[in-house]
Parts: structure tokens; C-alpha cells; sequence
């Protein structure tokens, strides 16, 4: 196969799935790792992809919102070993604030599988529902407008609900990490205001998120590495 062949079906392959992985394309086009790497570094100069931590996603579909459904469906292998990671963590008594993340919609998964008692705030109506019959755990859901793009409930109203707790450990979604500046963004500003607000109020932060996102930057930061405990991957915890 030509160079330019292979080009044209990584970007094929990237406008399909929104997103590639070096290891996954080393086995379909049976070339080195490295090889691949280039061929990524050339596609990103001429516009067609953004490189990522062990891939690259599309040019343009790294700045859409996708709603809750289709969140859920990207990464679940990844997303329930970072998940499982995170139950650890999790000790009896603990207040734990689970932001608006579908990883931490998986946390609340595996905390049904538990016998773990302890108090859940969320702004994230899907993890309301996913623990509505969990007799161990309380449920706190923060009040005020629901975004229905975000699929959360976020800006001032629930700030100031927010700031009336202290949280024992919080886990916070995002969009990427940019290691270089050190710091962790998102899409949307409200969004980003209230990952800001859970923050400040938690005596510990947790960032939940798939390894991909580092050195990816999102329109809004909305913290730095030094205000964070440690960031779970599906890899590690980092700290």
C-alpha cells in the first residue's frame, strides 16, 4: 500500500469513529508503532486529526457535545477499569461528590455492587436514578437548571447548592489535560465553573478519566494539576 493510501484510510477510519489508537492501526496496516506516529504527526500538520495521548481524534469532532447515550457507548472497557480503580478509594462514611461524567455514572455501577455505606452527591440525574434503590447509600441531588446538552445540572443556582456541603472525596469528568500547562479543561463554561465550585469545597479531588485526554485541550480550564489528589486512568492513579 501507498503512503498516501494509507492516509487516506486513517482518515477514513477517524471520520467513522471520531477517534484512532496507534496500536489498533500498527495491526490493520501490519506497520510499526512508530510508523504510525509519523503518519499521525503528518495528518495532524495537514489539518485532519488531533494527536492524543496513544491516538488521535477527529479535527472536528473534538469540540461537539455528545448527548448521554452516546457517551456511555465510547471506551466502557476503559471507563469500568478506571471505575473499579475508583471504588477503592471509597471507604464507609465517606461524602462523595460523583460530577457529571459517565466514568463516575460507572462508579455509581459498581457502588450498587457494594456493600459500601455512604452519601452520594451528584449533579448528574443518571446516577440519581442508577442509585434510587440502593439502601445503603443517600443520595443527595444538587438543585437548579438542568442542561440537557451537558445531561447535568449546572450554573449559579447549583453552585450555590454545592457550596452549602464539604465533600470527602469528589471525582470530576473532563475533556483533556494539557500535562505541558498543567491544566484540566472542559467544554462548557458553566460546566467548568461548577467542576471549579466542587473543587474548592472537596478535602479530596479525584480526575476521572480515559488516558487518551492528556495533552488534549478542551475550551475551558477549569483547574490545575496542583489543586488535584491524583488523576485515575484505566492505566493508573497518578498523584
Amino acid at each position: 500500500m501507498f503512503l498516501e493510501e494509507r492516509y487516506e484510510k486513517i482518515v477514513d477510519i477517524i471520520k467513522t469513529n471520531g477517534r484512532v489508537k496507534v496500536k489498533e492501526l500498527s495491526k490493520i496496516f501490519e506497520v510499526t508503532e512508530d510508523c504510525i506516529r509519523k503518519d499521525l504527526k503528518e495528518l495532524e500538520s495537514r489539518g485532519h486529526l488531533i494527536r492524543v495521548y496513544g491516538g488521535a481524534i477527529d479535527q472536528k469532532k473534538h469540540i461537539d457535545i455528545k448527548n448521554i447515550d452516546e457517551r456511555k457507548n465510547i471506551n466502557t472497557q476503559e471507563k469500568k477499569i478506571i471505575a473499579l480503580k475508583a471504588i477503592k478509594l471509597i471507604e464507609n462514611k465517606d461524602i462523595v461528590f460523583l460530577d457529571v461524567s459517565t466514568i463516575n455514572l460507572e462508579i455509581a455501577k459498581e457502588l450498587n455492587n457494594t456493600n459500601k455505606e455512604v452519601t452520594v452527591v451528584t449533579n448528574m440525574i443518571e446516577i440519581v436514578l442508577e442509585l434510587r434503590i440502593n439502601n445503603n447509600i443517600k443520595v443527595i441531588c444538587i438543585g437548579g437548571e438542568l442542561n440537557k446538552e451537558i445531561g447535568a445540572i449546572i450554573g449559579a443556582a447549583a453552585d450555590r447548592y454545592i457550596r452549602k456541603f464539604t465533600y470527602d472525596k469528589a471525582f470530576i469528568g473532563l475533556g483533556g489535560i494539557n500535562k505541558d500547562t498543567g491544566h484540566a479543561s472542559t467544554i462548557n463554561l458553566e460546566d467548568g465553573d461548577t467542576k471549579k465550585t466542587i473543587i474548592e469545597c472537596s478535602v479530596k479531588t479525584y480526575l476521572v478519566m480515559e488516558k487518551e485526554k492528556f495533552n488534549y485541550d478542551e475550551f475551558y480550564k477549569f483547574t490545575t494539576l496542583e489543586e488535584i489528589t491524583a488523576i485515575i486512568t484505566e492505566d493508573s492513579i497518578l498523584d
